[in-house]
Formats: C-alpha cells, structure tokens, sequence
C-alpha cells in the first residue's frame, strides 16, 4: 500500500463517489477504480461496495473500509507533516525553523510574542505564516505550522492539540456608519435581533468556531436573520461586505483595533461572551523545540 492508493481511496470514502473522486484527483475514473481495486488486492480484502440498490447515496464502506479511512486520514496527515517540516528544515543552514500559525484575526502583540520567544531560545528561529480563518488547527495537523494560535469559545478542548488559553477578547458587531445603530457605542442582542448577518464560513474550524461568529446561541425572541454569503475569506473583504450593507459581522475587539475604516464602526456587545484565543500544538509532537516555544508562549497567559 502506498500514499498515492491511499488517497484514492480516502477520497472515495470521504465523496461517497468514484466520479466526483476522480473529479477532485484530476484522473479518470477507470484508472482511480483500478487503483482502488489492487488496494484491496493488496490488503485482502472489499473496502467499498457499490450501492446498487440505491445509487443516489453512493458507494458503502466495508467495516474494513471504514477501518482504513480513519486510519488513512492520520497517515496522510502524518505524511503531509513530514512533508513540510522536512521543506522548512531545508531552508535553513543551522538550527530549528518553526512555523508558527496566526490569522488576521489574531492580536498582533501575540505575533510579535512569538517571534521574541525565539531569540532566548538557542538555534530556534519561529516564523510567521498567515492562515486562513478557522483553519488554524488543521494546519498544525497538516503540518503547515508547529503552533498556531486560535480562537474558540473560553474552555473549548480541540482534539489532538494541547492549548493554553492566553487572554480574553470582546466580540463587538459591525456595521456600516448609515445603520440605525451605528451611533451607538454598545448594543444588545435583543438590538440586533433579526439584522442579516455574514457567514462567517469555517464549519470546519474547532467546535462550536460558527456559532462564535453568528453570535448563536441566541435568547428566544433574539432570532438571528439572514446568513449572507459567500463567506469572507478576509478581514478586507468582511469590511467590504458590512460597508456596502449586505449584513453585518461579529468580530473580536483586536480585529475592530486593528483593522478600522471610515465606513464602519464596531459596536461592543456586552451579553456575547468573550472570546478565547490561545496558542496550540499537536499532543503527539514531542519536539524539544516546539515544546520550548509553547512553553515560552502559554507563561504569558493572563487567564
């Protein structure tokens, strides 16, 4: 079994479907099928049934298939991992090079932090690399970063990653300067209480990182309104939407001082819980260097 057949199969498994797996491999569908085919050759035994009774839902896993997905997305993982740090180990002559995972979102006074714990670190040097919104933790796993910092409801355990909360953020709502709200400086939910609001996308991000961006769970009688997408794929383009009125954003404080426009204002939401951002690392990563660094980060904690 090699990674190639691997992430065939898992791509199957994960669609339900050779044709849209073939689709997303750029390959043809017989040639993925006849590589699915010696996967089970070579193991011994059905991974997938064709569900021929009901097409409409796909193809079926064997309980070996089934088996080997949860076990082939922690191999591809891994090897995506190694991938990477074997890349960024190329790239410097000496030492240790860390990628060390922030957003836009993130307070710029923790970048910063980050980059200083390296100098009381011998041959250790930390760099950052901008990621998207909500996937902060996936590029840890993929090995894209050895630390990021994320954000996520105050107390919310992240499978597979160690973190330490570092401090508490507001959340405040964004709204272009015309809104009925926007001469206020603070506002309810009950204020806005029906008002469109932009998906904040990331369903994939750590659990329960949608709703903090809704603002949901929400009192009855404070329904949300309408989710307006597509969702922003950065702080310019959320600034962009919320001027121009499609609907307004639930942001952190750190985004509205960092990030603040002539045509938008963001008003504090005192009955929104703060949000909790703290720096992370995979449980399984045992490298005294990252080690060093988290260690480094989480005794700046104001929690």
């Amino acid at each position: 079994m090699d990674l190639r057949q691997l992430r065939h199969f898992v791509a199957v498994a994960e669609l339900r479907s050779f044709t849209a797996a073939a689709g997303e491999l750029h390959m043809s569908q017989p040639a993925l099928s006849q590589s699915v085919a010696r996967l089970e050759k070579e193991l011994g035994c059905a991974l997938l049934h064709r569900n021929k009774q009901n097409p409409g839902q796909g193809v079926l896993l064997t309980v070996a298939g089934e088996t080997l997905l949860e076990e082939g997305r922690d191999l591809i993982a891994a090897a995506q991992r190694a991938e990477e740090r074997t890349r960024r180990a190329g790239r410097t002559s000496s030492g240790v090079s860390l990628a060390m995972g922030f957003t836009s979102g993130t307070p710029q006074h923790l970048v910063a932090a980050a980059l200083a714990a390296a100098d009381g670190i011998d041959g250790v040097d930390v760099y950052p690399v901008e990621l998207d919104w909500g996937h902060e933790h996936q590029a840890i796993v993929t090995g894209r970063a050895d630390l990021a910092y994320l954000q996520y409801a105050e107390g919310t355990p992240v499978a597979g990653h160690t973190v330490t909360g570092l401090e508490l953020l507001e959340r405040v709502a964004l709204v272009p300067t015309n809104h009925r709200l926007a001469h206020r400086g603070r506002v309810t939910l009950a204020d806005l209480a029906g008002e469109a609001i932009l998906d904040p996308g990331s369903a994939e991000g750590v659990p329960g990182y949608r709703d903090l961006w809704l603002g949901e769970p929400r009192p009855a009688g404070m329904p949300i309104g309408r989710i307006v997408g597509p969702p922003a794929r950065t702080v310019q383009e959320m600034y962009s939407f919320v001027a121009a009125g499609r609907g307004m954003a639930i942001a952190s404080k750190a985004v509205a001082d960092q990030f603040q426009r002539d045509d938008v204002v963001a008003l504090v939401v005192p009955d929104l819980a703060s949000v909790e951002v703290g720096v992370a690392r995979l449980v399984e990563d045992r490298r005294p260097p990252v080690r060093q660094v988290f260690d480094a980060l989480s005794r700046l904690s104001r929690l």
